[in-house]
This record gives structure tokens, sequence and C-alpha cells, in this order.
């Protein structure tokens, strides 16, 4: 399109006299460029319908090309709705979280060192803080001359009832030779009574023979020595019994004895085996207050809030430092109940992570909580009574992030996230 040049406004010049009016005049005006009888200029008209004809002539393809554009963007996005979209229910009511672990010393004592700083990560088992333990050796010595001397009194008490059992041994064997003696005194005084009863019918016979005179005088004296003899014997034997019964009686009186004996033996031992194990015992636990002078990291992760510094006096329970664990961090999403239709542990899960715009972050819906989280806030809403608005309940779902994210570590706990839960049903 061509520019039309102007020319300078004429200077200003006295106004004609008056004159009557009469024929227009033919000649053109600055106002009135096209001349007389309003006719235009043909190089000014051709200029003016230069751009219309051109967008005349451009604008239906242009009309169509623009339709085109967006009928392809309307089926993308639709398609995309279809086969997706429509499947996905998302929150950014959702936040990372982690199971931080409190580190607190389980006994008294003042901090000989502190091994770590604030945002340094540990590996379970890093020394974190070390505290004086003087006091733990002692014990830890002591404790050990307990458990030695334990053991030598079991040892003796052991020694001791070995013995006690030899002299019971002892005991029930004289005792049995003592029952097999008293035997043959037994055996030995029937003989003796049976002699003499057999002395005694011959010295009555030989004096019935006397009498009548057919038996000699010195034959009679004879069978009277031989039954007295006879009758001797026989009390000496039972003598013998009697005397065999008393030391009977003092075997078995011996045997008993040693056998109490052995029982009380048996107790020392019991009492000396619990000794022993009190004394282990306490050296055990001197050697766990030794340990326990030595707070190591019970996870791995990030030291964070540390609160303790050397020469503070600590005591147990006392909260000296955080490890937050990183690497098993997860996402705490709250859905809105009407979102939990389809949803199940196992989904896909596409996170956007406020602090991370350009990561892109996987997890997979791990469990739904049994309650919804106005159930345990401090006072619960109670609708039994009065006036009732309906409130729609926000459910937590516990996601899992992939391994890919959490080896980044940077899924701090406390971040703002945005969850999308795919809850396609799977092809069958």
């Amino acid at each position: 399109m061509r520019q039309q040049t102007l020319s300078p406004k004429p200077a200003a010049q006295p106004l004609p006299p008056r004159s009557e009016p009469g024929p227009a005049s033919s000649q053109p005006s600055p106002q009135n460029p096209a001349g007389p009888a309003g006719r235009a200029d043909p190089e000014n008209a051709s200029a003016e319908a230069e751009p219309a004809g051109f967008v005349a002539r451009h604008r239906r393809p242009i009309l169509i090309g623009l339709g085109l554009l967006l009928a392809l963007i309307i089926g993308w996005k639709g398609t995309d709705w279809w086969t997706t979209g429509r499947f996905d229910v998302s929150t950014d009511n959702a936040y990372v979280r982690a199971d931080i672990t409190l580190v607190a010393p389980k006994v008294q004592g003042y901090v000989e060192d502190v091994a770590v700083s604030d945002n340094q990560a540990v590996k379970a088992g890093d020394l974190l803080i070390r505290l004086e333990g003087a006091d733990a050796a002692a014990r830890m010595e002591e404790a050990r001359a307990a458990l030695a001397a334990a053991e030598a009194e079991a040892a003796r008490a052991r020694a001791q009832l070995a013995s006690l059992k030899s002299t019971a041994a002892g005991a029930a064997a004289s005792l049995a030779a003592e029952n097999d003696r008293l035997s043959e005194l037994n055996a030995g005084a029937e003989a003796a009574n049976a002699n003499a009863r057999l002395a005694k019918d011959e010295l009555a016979r030989d004096e019935q023979l006397a009498e009548r005179g057919f038996y000699p005088k010195a034959g009679l004296d004879t069978a009277a020595a031989k039954a007295d003899a006879a009758n001797a014997s026989a009390d000496q034997a039972g003598a013998a019994i009697v005397s065999q019964k008393s030391r009977i009686s003092v075997a078995r009186t011996s045997l008993a004895r040693a056998q109490e004996d052995i029982g009380a033996a048996e107790a020392a031992i019991a009492s000396a085996d619990a000794q022993v194990a009190a004394a282990k015992a306490r050296v055990e636990a001197a050697a766990l207050d030794s340990g326990r002078f030595d707070i190591r990291a019970p996870v791995d992760g990030i030291v964070t809030n540390r609160t303790v510094a050397r020469g503070q006096l600590v005591n147990p329970g006392q909260q000296t430092m955080a490890i937050v664990p990183t690497q098993s961090a997860y996402v705490i999403a709250n859905f809105k109940e009407t979102q939990l239709g389809r949803m199940q542990p196992g989904q896909p899960v596409e996170l956007h992570i406020d602090a991370y715009p350009d990561m892109k972050v996987h997890g997979t819906v791990e469990s739904l909580a049994p309650a919804s989280g106005g159930q345990f806030s401090l006072i619960p809403m109670d609708t039994a009574t009065g006036n009732f608005t309906k409130i729609v309940q926000r459910v937590p779902v516990r996601i899992a992030i992939s391994q890919d994210a959490l080896a980044t570590g940077l899924m701090r706990p406390g971040l703002s996230v945005e969850a999308t839960v795919s809850v396609k049903p799977a092809k069958s």
C-alpha cells in the first residue's frame, strides 16, 4: 500500500469578498480533493482498494486453516481425555513424609564428643555422640569380679557334692556288707540253736538211761558238757546278731546323713548357679551401659535439629538430634472421599513436586487410611445432633516413591506435591 504524501499547509490568506451564491466551483479544494461532482482520484482509489482485495482473497484459507488446527487440538485433547484423562484423579493436598528418627541417650552422662553436624549424611551404625564412660568401666570390672567369685563358689559346691556322693556310695556299700554279715550270723545262729537242742535232747536221754543204770556216769558228764557248750554257742551267735544289727543301724544312719549332705550340696550348687547367672547379667548390663555411652545412628539418613553440645549433661530419653531417612520417604496425599471409588493399592501415580517443577517423579499407591483425617483431629466433628452442614471429607493415601527418585536424595519431608493417580482398570 502506497503512502500518500501530504503537502505543507498553505499560509493563511485574507478572506475573499463575499459574493452571491452561484454554481459550484469546478476547482478542487483541500477539503474536497475529489474535484467537482465528487469524482474520485483514480490513483488514490486503487491504493485503497488493494488491501481490501488482499484480505478478501486470503480470508477463506486462513479461516479454514484455523478451523482445522482447532479441530486437531480438540480431537487430540478429547482423545487424551477419553483414553487417560477421565481415569485420573488428582489433588494438591499432598506432602512428602518420612519416618523421622529421634536420637536420645539411654543413660545419663556428660557429652564427651559430638561426631556429626547438621545436614550431614550418616549410615546406620555411625557414631553420633560419645558420653564419658569412666563409671561404666568401673562397673564392668566390678561385675566381672563378682562373676569370677560366683563361678568359683559354684565349682567348690560341685566338688563337695562329688565327695559327698563318694561318701554316700561307701556308706551304701558298708550297709550292704553289714547286711550280708547279718545273714551269715543268722545262719550260724540257727545252726548253733539246732546243735543246742540236739545236745539237750541227748542229755535228757542219757539222764534217763543213767537213772536205769544203763549209762555210765562219765558218759552223762560228757553229754552235759556237750549240751552246755552247744547252749553257749547258741548264746554267742545270738549276741553276734544283736551286735551286727547295731552296726547295720549305724551304717544306715551314715548313709542317711550322706544323702542329706548330698541334698544340701545340690541346693548349694543351685544357689551358686543362680549367683553365677546374676553375675553374668550384671556383666551384660555393664557391657550394655558401656555400649550405650556410644550413641550410634539407628538408620541411614541425614542429621538435623542437633541440640546437643560437648560438655552438656544429658539424661535418658532427652532428644539430642533427629535423623531424616530420605531414602525411605513417601507421600501422603489427602484425596476427597468422592475420588476414592476406584482407587486401590498398586495403581500408578504421577507426582509433581513444587520445589522441582522440571522433575518427573513416579510412584505407586501403597495403602489407603482406614478412616478420614477428621476422625483423628483434636475435636472430631459430631453430626449426631443439631444443624448439619455436609463437608467433603479427605482420606490420607500413602504413596510409595520410585527408587530412582529416592536415589537423588531430593525427597525432603514437608515438600508440597501434586499427586495424580491413574485409576484406569487393567486390561483383562
